[in-house]
């Protein structure tokens, strides 16, 4: 495969680690003052899971089905939820990655 910076292809196991670090963060920083009401304990328990490396793969499915849902309602703006619901999509794929208890 050409590519401009061949040498990066070293350090591809580290790609999922930052984004589960990115997702999880994120789900953190979004759902921790709504943590007292359902969806804000869901999201919180989640981002949890992901940060940690647990059940990563259920976790970023539920995730990504969670983001739909509130995208679908407007509950959130949609430039806040797609780009994270694009990370938990590629976290469903790739797997945990490095770090991770899976």
């Amino acid at each position: 495969m050409l590519s401009v910076w061949p040498n990066l292809f070293n350090y591809q196991i580290i790609v999922p680690l930052i984004l589960r670090l990115a997702l999880g963060g994120s789900l953190l920083v979004l759902y921790l003052p709504t943590w007292r009401r359902a969806r804000g304990l869901f999201g919180l328990l989640a981002g949890i899971l992901i940060l940690v490396g647990l059940v990563t793969q259920p976790a970023s499915l539920a995730v990504a089905l969670f983001l739909t849902e509130e995208s679908w309602h407007k509950l959130y703006q949609r430039a806040t939820l797609l780009p994270l619901l694009a990370i938990a999509l590629a976290l469903l794929f790739l797997g945990p990655g490095l770090f991770a208890f899976d």
